[in-house]
């Protein structure tokens, strides 16, 4: 089948896209207000766009044409802190996803300890294994005026923080993380089934072919 996307609604555009585009890296965002109100919660929009420099991005929504609490934060503060999410942490950074009006301190109502940032002010969530500190860098709107709907925000990564038990010096262990990732509807997915693919050494199509053709046959 082949859809035109500008027949199809929203939601059949988010169940489309979302059960098609996974699986999805989560952030657990953590923002604060120019009042002081934080702010936590996950978003399976989100990857990293460059390591130098340092870039990662997160496409925040909106709920009936207002931003969510994050992109507002953002917004006024330019700050922001990516946790990323362990098949531990998948529950607690599920729950956070809750439509809490923007008085909701979700780190104290659900019981979530945090842990201070170094350069920027939200803080971390102190149980995830590594944390990115961010300054905005720049906000794309992707809707209308009139039919305000995701943002995309690149963000400029300023500090990294990891836990020792999850490094072999400065490499991360991915046996060690035991990140999870969204795919469509309500199912997640683990990233402890691995596989691995050696990037090809030749520049030369013929050689790399052959290297296929030889794998294929394992």
């Amino acid at each position: 089948m082949i859809f035109d996307t500008s027949s199809l609604d929203r939601a059949a555009l988010h169940g489309l896209i979302n059960g098609l585009v996974y699986p999805r890296p989560i952030a657990w965002v953590s923002t604060i207000s120019t009042s002081g109100q934080p702010n936590l919660a996950p978003f399976s929009f989100f990857n990293a766009f460059s390591f130098y420099p340092p870039t990662v991005a997160i496409g925040p929504g909106s709920r009936k044409g207002v931003n969510k609490d994050t992109l507002r934060n953002i917004r006024e503060t330019g700050e922001f802190v990516v946790s990323v999410v362990t098949e531990d942490l998948a529950k607690l950074a599920n729950a956070t996803s809750a439509e809490f009006s923007a008085e909701i301190n979700e780190w104290e109502e659900l019981g979530i300890p945090g842990a201070d940032s170094v350069a920027v002010r939200p803080r971390r969530v102190a149980a995830s294994p590594a944390a990115f500190e961010c300054r905005m860098l720049q906000i794309v709107d992707l809707g209308s005026p009139d039919s305000p709907t995701n943002s995309l925000v690149l963000g400029r990564v300023v500090r990294i923080y990891a836990d020792d038990a999850i490094l072999d010096g400065i490499r991360p262990r991915s046996d060690a993380l035991q990140l999870v990732g969204r795919m469509g509807g309500d199912e997640w997915c683990r990233t402890t089934d691995k596989f691995s693919l050696r990037r090809p050494d030749s520049t030369d199509p013929a050689e790399v072919k052959r290297t296929l053709d030889s794998s294929s046959d394992h």
